[in-house]
């Protein structure tokens, strides 16, 4: 073999050319998750109260549990306790019963809300730009190789 390089680099640039794009498709998908609630939200953190289940044909899905202000009040204290289900319960992150969750909820109907990620995870927007990074330099090095 003349050029080991040649497949060694051809190799890498398609390792993280996949990753990369493999990442970035799910962290545009956790992203768009977060137009869901329709207002930018109030940041908070909350637990996940009940994991997804299935019992018989019923699918249950996961409830969060955080604190807000009261409906209709949302300059008031945080003091009410809501456990809702967010508008994305498909969200990317594994929704395990009592994990610690950071949460955006509509300030107009603290009800409504939204998971942007585990407290263990990355940001959306961070993961999409290391993937974003990592797809580019995939074709980069793809193409440098081939040149």
């Amino acid at each position: 073999m003349d050029q080991p390089w040649l497949t060694v680099s051809l190799l890498l640039a398609t390792f993280c050319t996949a990753v990369g794009a493999h990442g970035t498709r799910a962290a545009l998908r956790a992203r768009r998750s977060l137009h869901r609630l329709g207002v930018p939200g109030v940041r908070t953190t909350g637990e996940v109260a009940n994991g997804p289940r299935r019992i018989g044909p019923s699918y249950h899905p996961p409830q969060i549990r955080y604190e807000a202000p009261p409906v209709g009040h949302p300059n008031a204290p945080a003091d009410r306790t809501y456990r809702e289900v967010p508008l994305n319960p498909d969200a990317p992150n594994a929704l395990h019963r009592g994990t610690p969750v950071i949460l955006r909820y509509d300030p107009r109907d603290p009800r409504r809300a939204v998971v942007v990620r585990t407290a263990k995870s990355y940001s959306p927007t961070a993961n999409l730009v290391w993937c974003a990074f990592a797809l580019l330099f995939g074709v980069g090095v793809g193409v440098w190789s081939v040149w």
